[in-house]
């Protein structure tokens, strides 16, 4: 039925660009201004979660009193 079998990554990757695509047109349609903010939380959200690790784990090393990983 399907030209590419069902445990293919090429299958996954293929899947994944069709959503890229479908996301793409669903965010065509809204104001630049927000696409613009969607863009940058995209980016910023990540980024910002990552130095907030790195922050607590120099902490860490500083004082492990400070701080308990559960």
């Amino acid at each position: 039925m399907y030209f590419i079998p069902s445990d293919s990554l090429s299958r996954l990757f293929v899947v994944m660009a069709d959503s890229a695509v479908e996301m793409m047109n669903l965010l065509a349609v809204l104001d630049p201004l927000i696409k613009t903010f969607i863009q940058v939380s995209l980016v910023i959200g990540p980024m910002s979660l990552v130095v907030l690790i790195m922050l607590l784990k120099k902490i860490e090393i500083d004082n492990p009193d400070r701080i308990r990983w559960k």
